[in-house]
């Protein structure tokens, strides 16, 4: 076949594949079909097969070629780039349903989550680690929430975060490998913990996202512990770069702690933006959403720890976590519901600490008289500072409820009869 007619049967081939949408007539009424015809015409014309035939167009003619092929390349080029997004955006949603399945699945298996707190300066030390792989073979308990971020302010994984050259912050004691023998070993769901907006490196590294004291014009300290700016990009993004390394790390759920304001009076506080009501509440529940959307694209929940009073309280209380519009932006919320926390009087009771059923029972309960709902209460109960029927008093005034738990204590120490029936 000669050179001539392999052209005329790629024109034939580019004028009839072009998509309906763009228009047969250009502007000047010229007819594409018309065109191509003219082309065969010249081509075919008394001639015989091995004879060489040479086709000229005019230079009108091949501008509408040229233009009908580049509108050919760009309709391609939307289709492929329109199927592109539509997969990604399949993707995630496919990886949302998976990681509420995961968690779903789990929790009708295992009647509920029912956690303790590991941190993760422990995850490497037999003398506490060991206890709680015999809690996790021989009771009810089956869920870890282990450190990510510290409150030291270390990442406690290798993370390819930009900023942590700079930080130096990083500690290594797991990785995705031994997060995955873990769950696997013990059939657990696994939680991380990323301290939010407290951080002390952070803090004095990048002094311009931490709040600052006007009176030193350094960053903010409240009893050692610094706190970033909730309102700053900066530190929001890093947050969220941590989150997001940890979900692929291998973690069911990201919980944010530390996720509020400083609990102060004090006011010679400077943030980026005032810190007012609205603000506040807009700038936490803002990077909680963000967060959620995040790990959910992922294939990770996500919760947030709250003081336990903000289950009774009608107002932010100063630290941006206001009840009805917070547990809107996460999968789940913790309140830590612990009775020693609560004042003199708290409930009607001189001494919380004594009563934990009673307690736990009343702050669960204005939670959820505020429309909670109990798949979406998951407290933080105390396992610290009382006895063993003390912390079986605290499950019970959960599971009277219907709800899940964590235990939380500081120093990963935990009996096995915290977990034990309750006597009667």
């Amino acid at each position: 076949m000669s050179m001539n007619r392999v052209f005329f049967l790629i024109l034939i081939f580019a004028f009839l594949v072009v998509p309906l949408s763009i228009n047969n007539v250009n502007d000047d009424g010229i007819s594409y079909f018309d065109l191509v015809v003219e082309v065969s015409d010249n081509l075919f014309d008394d001639s015989e097969i091995d004879k060489k035939n040479n086709i000229t167009l005019s230079n009108s003619q091949k501008q509408l070629i040229s233009e009908k092929l580049q509108a050919l390349t760009n309709s391609n080029d939307n289709l492929f780039n329109n199927f592109e997004e539509t997969q990604k955006e399949n993707l995630k949603d496919i990886n949302e349903y998976i990681a509420l399945n995961r968690w779903e699945k789990f929790s009708e298996t295992n009647s509920g989550i029912k956690g303790i707190y590991l941190s993760g300066y422990h995850f490497l030390k037999d003398e506490k680690i060991n206890p709680i792989k015999e809690i996790l073979s021989n009771t009810i308990v089956n869920t870890i929430v282990l450190d990510v971020k510290s409150d030291n302010g270390h990442l406690l994984y290798d993370s390819e975060i930009s900023e942590v050259e700079k930080l130096k912050n990083v500690r290594i004691k797991y990785d995705t490998q031994t997060l995955k023998s873990f769950k696997e070993e013990f059939n657990i769901y696994l939680i991380g913990r990323v301290v939010a907006f407290q951080d002390p490196i952070f803090s004095r590294t990048y002094p311009e996202s931490a709040i600052t004291d006007i009176k030193t014009g350094r960053p903010y300290s409240q009893d050692s512990q610094y706190f970033l700016d909730p309102s700053d990009t900066t530190s929001r993004e890093y947050i969220l770069n941590v989150a997001l390394e940890a979900c692929l790390l291998g973690f069911d759920e990201i919980q944010f702690d530390y996720i509020r304001y400083p609990d102060t009076s004090y006011q010679g506080l400077v943030y980026d933006e005032e810190s007012n009501f609205e603000n506040r509440t807009k700038n936490i529940n803002s990077f909680l959403q963000n967060a959620t959307n995040l790990l959910h694209d992922n294939g990770c929940l996500a919760s947030a720890d709250i003081f336990g009073y903000v289950l009774n309280s009608k107002n932010d209380n100063g630290i941006g976590q206001y009840l009805e519009t917070i547990v809107n932006t996460v999968d789940f919320i913790s309140p830590m519901v612990y009775p020693s926390h609560y004042s003199k009087g708290s409930f009607g009771y001189n001494y919380p600490n004594n009563f934990p059923y009673e307690v736990v029972t009343a702050a669960l309960n204005n939670g959820l008289s505020r429309g909670i709902q109990e798949k979406s209460l998951r407290p933080f109960l105390q396992g610290f500072w009382h006895s063993s029927e003390d912390v079986r008093l605290n499950i019970k005034a959960a599971e009277d409820k219907g709800l899940d738990w964590i235990i939380w204590n500081n120093s990963s120490v935990y009996d096995e009869d915290y977990f034990s029936r309750i006597n009667s």
